[in-house]
C-alpha cells in the first residue's frame, strides 16, 4: 500500500557524506538531496541523521532548513521527522492557525491507531513541554460560540480507543438513533455525540454509521453537510469520514488542495508525506477512480521545482492495479484456494468414487472441485470423459440436487459458457430479468463479452442479440448492450466527458424524450471515459447520476440505465448490493447469491467481501452461513476461501 521505493542496502555514513556534499557551494543540490532522502524509510532517515551529527557535529534537519526554502523545505523537514514527531508538529501548526485548521487535529486523532496517537501525545510533550490536550483546550475555549467544541477536540486527542473487531449490533442501533436525534434537533446533544465518537472502537462506529444509513436512507456525513456549516459540524464531519474510510477522506483533501485557486501546498504536503510509507498507493487509486486522472499528473501541473521533484519521488512505485497483469490481479483478489500442482486423472478417479453408491459424497466433491480453477476443472472433465466414457457434468446433475446442484453445475462450466447460460435463464423467465443481462454486458471486458456471445451461439444455436431482441422492445432492447465491443483503453477526453455529462443531464431532465443519447453514450464509450463522464456529472450537479436516476422514479429504461452505470462505475459495490438484497429479503435469493459467488470467486470476490464488510459491519461468510445449509453452504464457503 506504500509508494515509497527504497534502496535496501544503504550506508548511513555514505548518505550523510553525500548530503554534506550537496550543501557545498552556492545553493544546495536539491536533486541529490531528493535522490537520497526520497528513497529512505523512517528508520534509514533516522540513521542518516545520527551519522550526520556524529561526522559533522551539526543537526541535519537544521542544516536542511538553512539550505533549502519554501514548499520544498517544508516537505523535506516534515519527511525527515519521525512520524509521531511529525504529527505533533502538524497538530501544533493546526492549533496555532485556529478554527480553519481544526479539521487537521480531528484528522490525525481519528486516523491514527490508539498506540500511534499516544506516541504523538508523548512527542508533543517532549517537543513543546506542554500536553497536547492542554494546548487544544487553551486554543478552543472561547474561540467559538459552540458549546462542546472544546470537549470534542480534547476528547479526540486524549482518547485511547479499543481496537477490537467485535460489534454490538444493539449498541449500534441505539447510538445511530442518538446521533439522528442530535442532528435533527440542530442544537446538538454535544456530550452524547462526543461520548460516542471518542469512546467507541472504529469497527463499532462504522457499524453505527451503517445502521444510520440503513435506517434513514442517507449517510450520516451527507446529513451533516446538508444540516449545517458551522465549525463544530465540520469537525464532526471530518471525524466521521476519517473513521469510515480515511482513504476517501484523503482523496478529497487532495482534490480540494489541487482545485483551489492557488494550490493548497500545505494540505498536499501533509497527505503525501504522512501516507507515502503507509497507504498512498491506495489513496492514489481512489483519486483516479474519483477524478479519472492520475494524482501524479494533477499534482505535476500545479507545482514546480525541487518541491515537485520531491513529491514525485514519493509517488513512485505507483502502478499497482494499472500495471499488474490480469493473472496477478486475479490471484490477489480471488478467494479461490487452488493447488498449483494437481493430477486431473487422480481427481477424476476420486470424483468417480464420490458419485458411486447410494447418494453422492458431497464433501468429497467439494474438496476437489471447490479447490480447482477454471483450467484445472476443464482438465478434470476431459480426464473423466476419457476414463469413464461419460460426461462429468451430466453425472453430477444426476447425483446432486437443489441449490447445491445448481451451484456446482455453474461452477464446473467454463466461464464464458456459464455467463451464456445465466443470460439465457434470465431471458426465459416469465418476469423478464434484465439485471443479469446488463450485469454481464457492463462488467465483462470486451474480449470476455465476445467469448460469451460465441458460447451462447454454440450452446443455444441462436445469437444472444437475437434472443434479447425477441424478448424486449424499443429503447430497452437497445439498452441491453450485448452487441457492443467497447474500446478498452485508459485515455480520457475531458471535453467529451463534459459535453456528454451535459447530454445525460438533459436526457434525464427530459425523461423519455432523449433515450437515444443515453444509449449512444453508454454503449459506445470506453469504461474509463464513462467513469470520467459520471464524475463530471457529479461535480457539475452535486449528485451522483445513479442517485438522480433513482430519484426520477421506476421507469423501466431508467432502471436499466441505472444498473448499467452502477456496474460500469464500481462493479464491486454493485455486487455487494446484489448480495445484500439477496440475503436481506424474506427468503434468501439463492440464485443471486450463487451467481455472484460462483462468477467472482476466481476474480475479485475478496474485494467484494471487503466492500460487504465495510457496508454491513459483518463478514459475508457469516451471513451466507446463516442463510444457507448443507452441502450448498459448504460449497459456497469453500469458494469464498473459508473451508468448514
Amino acid at each position: 500500500m506504500a509508494t515509497l521505493v527504497l534502496h535496501h542496502q544503504t550506508s548511513p555514513a555514505q548518505d550523510a557524506e553525500a548530503l554534506h556534499q550537496a550543501f557545498k557551494g552556492w545553493g544546495s543540490d536539491g536533486k541529490a538531496i531528493i535522490a537520497i532522502l526520497g528513497h529512505r524509510n523512517v528508520h534509514q532517515r533516522q540513521e542518516i541523521r545520527r551519522a550526520y551529527e556524529e561526522i559533522y557535529q551539526e543537526n541535519l534537519i537544521k542544516r536542511l532548513e538553512s539550505e533549502i526554502s519554501g514548499d520544498f523545505e517544508r516537505a523535506v523537514y516534515r519527511w525527515m521527522l519521525e512520524p509521531a514527531d511529525r504529527d505533533a508538529v502538524l497538530m501544533n501548526v493546526a492549533i496555532k492557525n485556529g478554527p480553519k485548521e481544526y479539521n487537521v487535529i480531528a484528522e490525525i486523532a481519528s486516523v491514527l491507531s490508539a498506540k500511534e496517537l499516544l506516541a504523538v501525545r508523548c512527542a508533543y510533550h517532549d517537543r513543546y513541554k506542554r500536553s497536547l490536550e492542554e494546548d487544544v483546550a487553551a486554543h478552543t475555549t472561547g474561540h467559538l460560540l459552540v458549546i462542546g467544541f472544546e470537549q470534542l477536540l480534547v476528547g479526540l486527542v486524549s482518547s485511547y480507543r479499543y481496537e477490537g473487531d467485535e460489534i454490538n449490533v444493539k449498541l449500534a442501533q441505539t447510538e445511530a438513533n442518538i446521533l439522528h436525534e442530535s442532528i435533527k434537533e440542530k442544537k446538538t446533544n454535544y456530550e452524547e455525540v462526543t461520548r460516542i465518537l471518542t469512546t467507541r472502537s472504529k469497527t463499532q462506529l462504522v457499524a453505527t454509521f451503517n445502521r444510520y444509513r440503513d435506517e434513514h436512507g442517507i449517510s450520516i456525513s451527507k446529513k451533516l453537510v446538508d444540516q449545517s456549516s458551522d465549525d463544530f459540524v465540520k469537525v464532526l464531519h471530518t471525524v466521521i469520514r476519517c473513521v469510515n474510510d480515511h482513504k476517501k477522506y484523503y482523496e478529497k483533501v487532495l482534490r480540494n488542495a489541487i482545485k483551489k485557486f492557488g494550490t493548497d501546498e500545505d494540505g498536499l504536503t501533509r497527505v503525501i508525506v504522512t501516507r507515502a510509507e503507509k497507504d498512498l498507493k491506495d489513496i492514489k487509486e481512489v483519486y483516479y477512480k474519483r477524478n479519472s486522472v492520475h494524482l501524479e499528473d494533477a499534482v505535476s501541473k500545479e507545482i514546480s521545482g525541487d518541491y515537485k521533484s520531491s513529491v514525485c519521488v514519493l509517488f513512485k512505485g505507483h502502478m499497482c492495479a494499472f500495471c499488474l497483469s490480469y493473472v496477478v490481479n486475479n490471484s490477489i483478489m480471488a478467494t479461490l484456494v487452488a493447488p498449483p500442482d494437481h493430477s486431473p486423472v487422480e481427481d477424476a478417479e476420486s470424483l468417480r468414487k464420490a458419485v458411486k453408491g447410494w447418494g453422492a459424497d458431497g464433501k468429497a466433491i467439494i474438496s476437489i472441485l471447490g479447490h480447482r480453477n477454471a483450467a484445472q476443472r476443464t482438465q478434470i472433465r476431459e480426464a473423466y470423459h476419457n476414463l469413464f466414457q461419460e460426461d462429468l457434468i451430466k453425472r453430477l446433475e444426476s447425483e446432486l440436487s437443489g441449490d447445491f446442484e445448481r451451484a456446482m453445475y455453474r461452477w464446473i462450466l467454463e466461464p464464458a459458457e456459464r455467463e451464456a447460460l445465466l443470460a439465457n435463464i434470465a431471458l426465459k423467465r416469465d418476469e423478464k430479468s434484465y439485471q443479469v443481462i446488463v450485469e454481464i454486458s457492463c462488467v465483462l471486458s470486451p474480449e470476455e463479452l465476445f467469448a460469451v456471445r460465441r458460447a451462447y451461439h454454440n450452446r443455444f444455436k441462436r445469437s444472444m442479440e437475437e434472443d434479447v431482441a425477441a424478448n424486449t422492445t424499443g429503447h430497452l432492447r437497445q439498452a441491453w448492450l450485448v452487441s457492443s465491443f467497447r474500446y478498452g483503453g485508459s485515455e480520457i477526453n475531458a471535453r467529451l466527458a463534459q459535453s456528454e455529462a451535459d447530454a445525460l443531464h438533459e436526457a434525464i431532465k427530459n425523461k423519455n424524450k432523449s433515450n437515444e443519447e443515453i444509449i449512444r453514450i453508454l454503449t459506445t464509450r470506453s469504461k474509463t471515459q464513462l467513469v470520467a463522464t459520471f464524475n463530471r456529472y457529479r461535480d457539475d450537479h452535486g449528485i451522483a447520476i445513479t442517485k438522480k436516476l433513482s430519484d426520477e422514479g421506476s421507469d423501466e429504461f431508467f432502471t436499466a440505465a441505472n444498473l448499467a452505470i452502477s456496474c460500469i462505475n464500481d462493479h464491486k459495490k454493485y455486487y455487494e448490493k446484489v448480495l445484500r438484497n439477496a440475503m436481506e429479503n424474506i427468503g434468501t435469493d439463492e440464485e443471486a447469491v450463487t451467481r455472484v459467488i460462483v462468477t467472482r470467486a476466481e476474480k475479485d470476490l475478496k474485494e467484494i467481501k471487503d466492500v460487504y464488510y465495510k457496508r454491513n459491519s459483518v463478514d459475508l461468510e457469516h451471513v451466507v452461513a446463516k442463510e444457507t445449509s448443507g452441502d450448498y453452504k459448504k460449497f459456497l464457503l469453500t469458494l469464498m476461501g473459508h473451508d468448514d
